[in-house]
């Protein structure tokens, strides 16, 4: 078919890939209403297999999108790490056990679970809000306007619409081997490859993704397994004397996922054909797990693969393709991030980009994208590494030299907040203040760059105890966190009227000069205040209408109720203590914290700092047109 017989469509963002990458990235964008297509060239979704491991952090973004309750009622928990190890004699005893997830570090705990289930998930959001995966539809022609540096629609990326497998067709029948119904040419404002480890995009944009191959084999099986192993419904980390290493970890319905060592092969050595089979990594498990037994009657999925660390530091292209998920980086599965930092990618990217296509925000913005991922995803490969080290070296035994069983407990000790999630701190930046001793001193404990952590408060409306950070929906609203101080001091209830005032009347507060006109008062920011003193202290309707506004529906107005919290126990959630765990002195002036859209924390301000900083800051970023 030639290109004059080709249709032709425009859209805000193209994305190319549905797997959870390009899913978490729709649901941001269908959430906050711009004009998406998501397209795949598979004719349909993953079910089994693949990755499964889903961190703290993660859970919290699924929470903003209203389906953690959904993964909760599902997945496996993981509540222990053990650690299986030599002893003197060479026969395998558990040395140590701790917490799979750190206590306090976040409101869920991690858990494992199908991809197939999580993308099941991510594609119910998107279809609440309009958007479907397109299926059998791949990537074919790639074209950039470079003639028209303004142009609405720069980017060009031709597409063929392939008739369906027949349904007992193997889901990865090569593409090229389809039938094509149709062409169509794409015209997008911004395009993001989210396309895997072989991105189209990636190639296209002639980047590469560099880094090593350790040429170290291993094998992963989900299996129901018939075992004499103690532990088999925890996570097990083991390290055999002679035989090499398995990491056991046991998911949802009885299954248990084997990750098995399957040998370490010279530079340019190629893994002999008959260890890359079922019974080839079945027979590894064995010699690793004896004097254990073990038998796999059921193998739901099973793969074998090779372990390297690739980044491709390139992930963006004049501000208008991006990389993210498996076409910008590349890892071993075994420390549970490959899925986790493949959507996290995303939920950076996707608010960012709904801000600039609505004409808010100043399309520069989209460059922290970069910065902010690339250190974040360094970092991981720079763990990865040593991780994969040490778990496939041979464990130091008697007199024999070798790995060092402590050194790869405390690496894993020692990275339990990092891999969780909660402890990615984004650098100072456009989008990230800078921090100080004076800002440490009014919210000792929460981190500028990291996300906003999450206590039980109790909310004044109702007495009932909430999450705080539940409040964080993901809509692409900023939100004002105001810690209210003591309202039992007038001198302190008079500053937070001020504050407030200041707020909704300054020509230079963000909320006066952003907020679209005719527009709710918080549909840019949205003004959270929790207080130290008792919810007793004032009632409700005694506060500044800011801290419990009204909202427009179906033309009429209607105070708000789930804006303004007590830090006190409540009569049956729990709750109090959040100043001290914040950091913030509860008798003392307050402070105001500045909270991006994906729920990191910009800055933290005093009261009397507030409205003038957030001019600042808030007019460097966004396109300046008077409301």
């Amino acid at each position: 078919m030639s290109i004059s017989e080709t249709t032709t469509s425009e859209v805000d963002v193209l994305i190319i890939g549905a797997g959870p990458a390009g899913l978490m990235l729709g649901c941001w964008l269908a959430r906050t209403g711009v004009k998406t297509r998501i397209i795949e060239q598979r004719d349909r979704k993953i079910t089994c297999g693949h990755a499964d491991g889903v961190q703290c952090r993660t859970i919290e973004v699924f929470q903003s999108f209203g389906f953690a309750e959904r993964f909760a009622k599902e997945a496996n928990e993981l509540c222990e790490t053990v650690f299986y190890n030599p002893n003197e004699n060479g026969l395998l005893v558990p040395t140590e056990r701790i917490p799979d997830t750190e206590p306090d570090i976040s409101r869920f705990r991690h858990g494992v679970l199908n991809q197939g289930r999580i993308e099941d998930f991510l594609i119910d959001c998107m279809a609440e809000h309009g958007l479907k995966v397109e299926r059998s539809v791949a990537a074919r022609e790639f074209r950039f306007n470079d003639d028209d540096l303004e142009a609405t629609h720069p980017v060009e990326v031709t597409v063929a619409h392939l008739v369906p497998a027949e349904p007992d067709e193997v889901v990865y029948a090569a593409m090229a081997k389809r039938t094509v119904s149709r062409m169509e040419r794409i015209k997008a404002r911004y395009v993001v490859g989210c396309d895997g480890a072989r991105s189209w995009t990636r190639k296209q944009l002639g980047y590469k993704l560099e880094g090593d191959s350790a040429n170290i084999f291993w094998g992963v099986i989900d299996a129901r397994p018939i075992t004499d192993l103690p532990d088999i419904r925890v996570k097990v980390v083991l390290h055999s004397a002679e035989s090499g290493s398995l990491l056991v970890v046991p998911r949802e319905r009885n299954i248990v996922r084997f990750y098995v060592q399957l040998g370490k092969l010279e530079v340019g050595q190629k893994l002999d054909p008959s260890m890359q089979t079922l019974e080839a990594v079945i027979a590894s498990a064995r010699k690793i797990m004896a004097p254990y037994t073990l038998e796999c009657p059921v193998v739901e999925w099973w793969s074998v693969y090779e372990i390297g660390q690739r980044l491709c530091r390139d992930v963006s292209f004049k501000n208008r393709v991006f990389l993210a998920g498996d076409a910008f980086h590349t890892h071993s599965p075994k420390a549970g991030q490959g899925m986790n930092f493949s959507m996290m990618d995303s939920y950076n990217l996707g608010w960012k980009l709904a801000a600039c296509i609505k004409g808010t925000m100043d399309p520069k913005i989209l460059e922290t994208y970069a910065s902010e991922r690339v250190e974040a995803v360094s970092r991981l490969l720079d763990f990865d590494r040593d991780l994969a080290h040490l778990f496939s070296g041979k464990p130091a035994v008697a007199e024999r030299a070798g790995v060092s069983m402590k050194e790869f407990q405390a690496l894993w000790m020692r990275m339990a907040k990092w891999t969780s999630g909660t402890g990615i701190e984004y650098g100072p930046s456009m989008l990230v203040a800078e921090g100080s001793e004076a800002k440490k001193a009014l919210a000792g404990n929460i981190l500028i760059g990291s996300h906003f952590e999450s206590r039980v408060v109790l909310r004044y409306a109702d007495a009932k105890g909430v999450h705080f950070a539940d409040s964080l929906v993901s809509d692409g609203r900023w939100r004002l966190i105001c810690f209210a101080g003591d309202m039992r001091d007038p001198t302190q209830f008079q500053r937070l009227e001020r504050l407030c005032a200041d707020l909704t009347s300054l020509p230079t507060s963000p909320i006066k000069r952003y907020t679209p006109p005719n527009a709710d008062i918080n549909s840019f920011i949205q003004l959270l205040t929790l207080t130290s003193s008792p919810r007793k202290a004032l009632l409700y309707t005694s506060f500044p209408e800011l801290t419990r506004p009204f909202v427009s529906v179906d033309g009429h107005h209607y105070p708000t109720y789930d804006q303004l919290f007590s830090d006190e126990p409540s009569y049956l959630d729990g709750g109090g203590g959040a100043y001290a765990w914040y950091g913030v002195d509860p008798s003392g002036p307050g402070c105001v914290v500045l909270v991006r859209p994906d729920q990191h924390v910009v800055d933290v301000m005093s009261f009397e700092e507030c409205v003038q900083t957030l001019g600042r800051f808030f007019d460097a970023i966004m396109v300046q047109e008077s409301t």
